[in-house]
């Protein structure tokens, strides 16, 4: 357990101090690099499950549409028609890719599971996680750019997210314990529904405070969450932890399905890279969603 919490405590020092400090394209670069990462823990998972899959082609085309989201912020035209599909463009071109090299690879082995996982693996990671990239790009109007009110935009996701996964190992381990009050015993047997209650109050506290800063705090870059009210930052913390319990228990799925307790050693006390970011991967595209569709 020390060598979890110590871990946990850099990863996430690490992470804030990221997404607060360093310059958009290091953030990007950080982005691709866990994209990656995890994607190909993803991929052996689906190995070690007996599926083949085009992990080269898979993790390419997941670093190619994450660059492709940072060329193109969505109120940046750059000399392209208004609405260019760009977006749809290249997905087509990269689903080709994976279809015509299993049609010429003449060592390519069971091809519809192939296709199937590696799509999979591109849609749960580089896809969702490339909404960090759409966050810091908040009012960006010029090619691969970020803005300070998007950097901590996508900061307030993670703060959220991250304490929520806090909030509930500290109270699942201080009022879970001894079998009480199982959440999902057939996925994650640990977790606990005294677990999900304090880290729904640590995500609903967490976000609370950080509208706070946005509305009241001059130095803080709030952008569009110093429009936010309080109680609708209680509500959103509540929906980012909540999606983010939702990304925990998918990979948790995934592991079991292959019998794998971590996706990967490299984190001591954590596992693997997809272990300590499963309950981010879900919450960027959630936070853009609600800005954009129901924020004023």
């Amino acid at each position: 357990m020390v060598k979890r919490v110590i871990t946990g405590v850099a990863v996430a020092v690490f992470w804030l101090l990221v997404l607060r400090f360093l310059p958009g394209w290091v953030l990007f670069v950080l982005l691709q690099l866990f994209a990656a990462l995890t994607l190909y823990e993803f991929y052996k998972l689906c190995e070690k499950g007996g599926v083949t899959v085009s992990k080269a082609l898979g993790i390419a085309g997941g670093l190619l549409w994450i660059t492709a989201v940072f060329a193109f912020p969505l109120n940046c035209v750059n000399g392209l028609p208004n609405g260019f599909p760009h977006e749809s463009l290249l997905l087509g071109l990269l689903g080709f890719a994976l279809l015509a090299r299993l049609l010429f690879d003449p060592s390519a082995k069971d091809q519809l599971r192939n296709a199937a996982f590696t799509v999979l693996g591109f849609f749960y990671l580089p896809f969702m996680l490339s909404f960090y990239v759409r966050l810091a790009q908040w009012g960006a109007t010029a090619p691969f750019e970020v803005t300070r009110s998007g950097i901590f935009l996508a900061f307030y996701v993670s703060l959220v997210v991250k304490m929520c996964d806090a909030g509930a190992y500290a109270f699942g381990m201080a009022f879970g314990q001894h079998g009480r009050h199982r959440m999902f015993p057939r996925i994650s047997p640990k977790k606990s529904w005294e677990g999900f209650i304090g880290g729904m109050v640590f995500a609903m506290l967490s976000s609370i405070g950080a509208i706070w800063a946005a509305r009241y705090c001059h130095w803080v870059p709030g952008g569009p969450l110093s429009g936010v009210s309080l109680g609708a930052g209680a509500l959103m913390g509540l929906a980012l932890g909540g999606i983010g319990v939702i990304g925990d228990l998918v990979e948790s799925l995934f592991k079991r399905s292959v019998d794998a307790k971590d996706s990967g050693g490299y984190l001591p006390g954590m596992g693997g890279f997809l272990d300590v970011f499963d309950s981010l991967v879900f919450a960027p595209a959630l936070a853009c969603f609600y800005l954009s569709w129901f924020h004023v």
